[in-house]
């Protein structure tokens, strides 16, 4: 059941590794470059083209996300890392995972919404696994 458990863990990791490094392929790097997160106004896309700080939000956010999806690989690499660390790392795998889906689902981006759904199952299907390990533990 532990090691379902270590595998649920990185299976959540997923998500954020290919989101993030989709996010940062995406992201328009030059003025007037179009790409998948350019926007479709034309007024819209010519005004923010202008900025770099646009380009530097999108690349850090993908990094962010890239980096977290990191730590958990690197938490769950094996059995005795997993089970050293999940006590902290578990609650804080839950917390972002759900805050990433929060914003996904207030600024309905589909994609990110089911690809953090997914990690927010695996995640929290790991807390079942662990209660489900922990309860028979007790009954013996």
């Amino acid at each position: 059941m532990k090691e379902l458990s270590r595998y649920l863990f990185l299976a959540g990791a997923l998500p954020f590794l290919l989101l993030g490094a989709a996010h940062a392929v995406h992201t328009p790097r030059q003025p007037y470059e179009r790409k998948g997160l350019s926007p479709s106004d034309p007024s819209l896309a010519e005004s923010m083209a202008r900025s770099r700080v646009l380009v530097f939000f999108n690349l850090s956010h993908s990094l962010g996300i890239v980096l977290f999806g990191v730590l958990v690989v690197l938490v769950g690499r094996t059995s005795a890392s997993f089970g050293y660390n999940a006590a902290l790392f578990l609650p804080l795998a839950v917390v972002v995972s759900i805050a990433y889906l929060s914003l996904g689902v207030a600024y309905s981006f589909r994609t990110p919404i089911i690809g953090i759904g997914l990690s927010v199952f695996t995640v929290l299907s790991r807390v079942g696994a662990l209660s489900c390990r922990s309860a028979v533990r007790g009954r013996s």
